[in-house]
Parts: C-alpha cells; sequence; structure tokens
C-alpha cells in the first residue's frame, strides 16, 4: 500500500489523558464519600468514554437515578482543568515532525465530544498542525461506525485504501475497516486488562509511537 495519509485517535493514541481522567474521577469520588483509585486502574477503562469510567469507578448502572448528575459533575471538573494533567507519549512529536516533513496529510478522528476535542487538541502544539479534526458528534454516527473516518478522508482528499488509521480500540479496528483502512492498534494505550488486540485483528500492533515510522 502507498500511503498517502494518516489519521488517528485522541485519547490513548495520541495524548495520555488517563492522569488527567484519574484525577476527576477522584473528585467525585471524593464528594460521595468514596476511596479514590490509582492511573493504573483506570487507564484499561478510558476507551470506554465517561460513562465507562464512571461505571468502574462509582460501580454503578448507567440506568441508576444518579448517574446522569454524577456524569455531569465528573464532565464540569473534566472541563475546568481540561489538558493540565495530560501529555503527548513520549515520541509522538518526533512522528508527527516527520509526517509533516514528509507532506503527509493526517488528522484526528475521535468518539470525544467536539467541546473537548477542540480546546484539548489547541493545548498542544504539535496537534495544532492537525488538517483535520472529526469529534463524536461532528457527525450523527461515531466509531465503530465507518463514516468519521470516511469523512476525514474526504476533507483530506484521500483514498481510504491509501490510509492507515491507529487507535487503542476493537472499535478503531472495525470502523477502520469497515471503511476500507488499515489499522495499527496502539498497545501502549488503555488497551482492557482481559482484552487481547490480536484477536480484534488489527492489521499491525505498535508497541511504542516511535514504531508509526514502519507504517509511513
Amino acid at each position: 500500500m502507498k500511503v498517502k495519509g494518516l489519521l488517528f485517535d485522541l485519547d490513548g493514541t495520541l495524548l495520555d489523558t488517563a492522569p488527567e481522567f484519574t484525577h476527576c474521577l477522584n473528585l467525585l469520588l471524593n464528594s460521595q464519600g468514596m476511596p479514590p483509585i490509582t492511573v493504573t486502574a483506570l487507564r484499561s477503562f478510558v476507551s470506554f468514554g465517561a460513562s465507562g469510567m464512571l461505571e468502574f469507578g462509582l460501580n454503578l448502572n448507567p440506568q441508576h437515578p444518579k448517574f446522569t448528575v454524577l456524569k455531569e459533575q465528573f464532565l464540569n471538573f473534566y472541563r475546568q482543568g481540561l489538558g493540565n494533567l495530560s501529555s503527548l507519549f513520549s515520541g509522538i512529536p518526533a512522528i508527527l515532525e516527520t509526517i509533516q516533513l514528509q507532506n503527509l496529510p493526517w488528522g484526528i478522528v475521535t468518539n470525544k465530544p467536539q467541546c473537548f476535542t477542540d480546546p484539548l487538541v489547541q493545548k498542544f502544539s504539535p496537534l495544532r498542525r492537525t488538517q483535520c479534526i472529526v469529534s463524536g458528534d461532528t457527525l450523527l454516527t461515531s466509531k465503530p461506525d465507518p463514516a468519521p473516518l470516511l469523512y476525514a478522508c474526504e476533507i483530506l482528499k484521500i483514498s481510504p485504501k491509501n490510509c492507515w488509521y491507529i487507535g487503542d480500540a476493537k472499535s478503531d479496528v472495525e470502523a477502520a475497516h469497515r471503511s476500507g483502512m488499515q489499522c495499527a492498534i496502539a498497545k501502549y494505550g488503555y488497551i482492557p486488562q482481559n482484552e487481547d488486540p490480536l484477536t480484534w485483528q488489527p492489521d499491525r500492533i505498535l508497541s511504542h509511537p516511535e514504531e508509526i515510522k514502519q507504517l509511513l
């Protein structure tokens, strides 16, 4: 395959946001008189979004009458310090620089809502160079539906068959393959402890961001 562009997931692929989510969840747990959790414990649940993290941390079903209110409190904590405790994974700035030097278009496709995605991207100068941002609410559907990836390819003016999608969740593989793209899984990201990413049948497994160079 001749690579003509790359698309990236955000949390767990470009950005390590687990420490920030842990901080916000611990603020919520403290308000409920519950003990704190560790970053290590939460990492496996970040890919499941705010609801998944709250289910784990609070041990509450989303149908619980208090769940919606607690989720909004959690998101408010996150909104107040957005990006302050997150960081680019080691090696990502150099990889993005390499992509730029090779004149390859690249973009971000995430299920994170736009109200969080856009300001978060602006916090990190290497991410500001992206030529495309498709958030979880940009379209009517989100991953694992292929529509966001196909829309990103339209924006970048590249064919899906010449594009890699790099993510860290099973839904990323499904969305990529349904769109006709190859998918690489960032094993350094937020892989659930009980999951083997090989069973998701990605085209590549990446142990470190530096291995993205092998896709170019």
